[in-house]
C-alpha cells in the first residue's frame, strides 16, 4: 500500500470556491452545487447523480477527498452536483405524484437550461441515479459526451425483489417509520444496509466509515419521506427496451461495479447493452469491495476515470502526466488488488 501512496502525478488542486443554485423542475426544485471557473473554456461541464439515501455530499465527498488522483479527475470540470428533489440537507416534506426516472432524467436538462451549460457534459450517476443519467443519455443524446455509470442496472425487480421491496415500502412509510425509529433502530439500519448492500451485508460484516455514515444519516438527518420518495421511483422503474440503445442514443461510457456488489451482473449486462450501440462501453470491476467502488477503492476509479476522460479528448491539460505513466500507476493498482484479494475474506 506504501507504494501506492507514493504514486502522484505533479497535480495542484484549484481552490475555487463552491456555489448553489436553487432550480425549479417539472419534478419540483432542486439544489445544484456548483464549483470550478464556468468562464474557462477548457473546463468540460460534469453532472453528478447521487443514489437514493444520499445526498452529493454524502454521496461523492469521501471520494472527493480521497486523494491528488480524484482531485486532479474532478479538476478537469466545471462541476454540477445535483440533489434530486428533496434530497438536499435540511429539505422539508416533497409533495405532488411520486416521479419516474424518466421524469426525474428531464431534470437534468432543467439544470442544463438553468446553469447556462452549452458544452457537451460527462454524467456521472451511482446506482439510481446512474439509471437516470442512462435514460438522459438515450433522449439527449446530442448534449452527452460520455457518462461514467457506478452500480448501474436496466433490468426491472424479479417478483420476489418486488414483493421485498412492498415490504419495505410500507416499513419505510413515514408515518410508520417515525414511530418504530427510536424503538428499532437495528432493524432499520438492517432495511438500509440490504437495500444497498444486498444480502452480503451480514452481521459479522464490519462497516466502512461510509456504510455507517449512511445508516446515521438516515436514521438522524434524512428526510424519510423524500427517501422513500426517490427509493420508489427506483423500485417500480422500468428497463429500457433494446430497441433504445443504438448508434443514435449511445455515448461513450464507463461502468464500474464493484465484484462483490449485488448490482455486479446487471451491470455487466448494461455493459453489453450500451456496445450494442457501437460506442466504447468499458468495464471497471474492483475489488474487494461491496457497493461503494469510489470510496472503496478510489485509487482504481480515479485512474480509470481519468483514462476514460482522456479518451474523450480531456485531461490533457499542462501539469497531467501521459497516459502511459496512468497506465503504469494503474497496473501497480491491479496487482495490489490481486495481493489483497488472494487475503481470507471477512464473512
Amino acid at each position: 500500500m506504501t507504494e501506492l501512496q507514493e504514486i502522484r502525478l505533479g497535480y495542484t488542486p484549484s481552490a475555487a470556491p463552491a456555489t448553489t443554485l436553487r432550480v425549479d423542475t417539472n419534478c419540483g426544485p432542486v439544489t445544484v452545487t456548483m464549483s470550478g471557473d464556468p468562464d474557462n473554456p477548457s473546463l468540460f461541464p460534469l453532472v453528478t447523480l447521487h443514489d437514493f439515501g444520499f445526498d452529493h455530499v454524502s454521496q461523492f465527498q469521501t471520494f472527493q477527498k480521497s486523494g491528488e488522483e480524484a482531485a486532479r479527475f474532478l479538476a478537469q470540470f466545471r462541476t454540477y452536483h445535483i440533489d434530486l428533489p428533496g434530497c438536499e440537507e435540511g429539505a422539508g416534506d416533497a409533495s405532488g405524484p411520486v416521479p419516474t426516472l424518466d421524469e426525474l432524467a428531464s431534470v437534468i436538462a432543467h439544470v442544463r437550461t438553468s446553469c447556462s451549460i452549452t458544452d457537451k457534459m460527462v454524467l456521472l450517476g451511482v446506482g439510481a441515479g446512474a439509471n437516470i443519467a442512462m435514460r438522459y443519455m438515450t433522449t439527449h443524446t446530442k448534449t452527452v459526451l460520455g457518462v461514467i455509470l457506478v452500480e448501474a442496472t436496466n433490468d426491472h425487480e424479479s417478483w420476489t425483489k418486488w414483493t421485498q421491496d412492498k415490504i419495505t415500502d410500507m416499513v419505510m412509510k413515514p408515518s410508520e417509520m417515525f414511530s418504530i425509529r427510536n424503538e428499532k433502530p437495528a432493524e432499520i439500519a438492517n432495511t438500509l444496509l440490504d437495500k444497498h448492500f444486498g444480502r452480503s451485508a451480514s452481521p459479522t460484516l464490519i462497516l466502512s466509515d461510509s456504510r455507517r455514515y449512511l445508516i446515521h444519516r438516515m436514521l438522524t438527518n434524512g428526510n424519510v419521506n423524500n427517501y422513500h420518495r426517490y427509493y420508489e421511483s427506483f423500485y417500480t422503474r422500468k428497463p429500457l427496451p433494446p430497441a433504445a440503445f443504438n448508434e443514435n442514443t449511445v455515448v461513450p461510457s464507463l461502468v464500474i461495479s464493484a465484484r462483490q456488489s449485488w448490482r455486479n451482473d446487471a451491470s455487466v449486462d448494461l455493459r453489453a447493452q450500451l456496445q450494442t450501440g457501437g460506442k466504447e462501453a468499458s468495464l471497471l470491476e474492483p475489488s474487494p469491495c461491496f457497493l461503494l467502488p469510489l470510496e472503496e477503492a478510489p485509487l482504481e476509479c480515479s485512474i480509470s476515470m481519468m483514462l476514460f476522460i482522456q479518451s474523450l479528448g480531456l485531461g490533457l491539460t499542462a501539469g497531467l502526466t501521459s497516459s502511459s505513466t496512468l497506465q503504469e500507476a494503474y497496473s501497480r493498482a491491479e496487482k495490489t488488488k490481486e495481493m489483497i484479494s488472494r487475503e481470507p475474506e471477512m464473512v
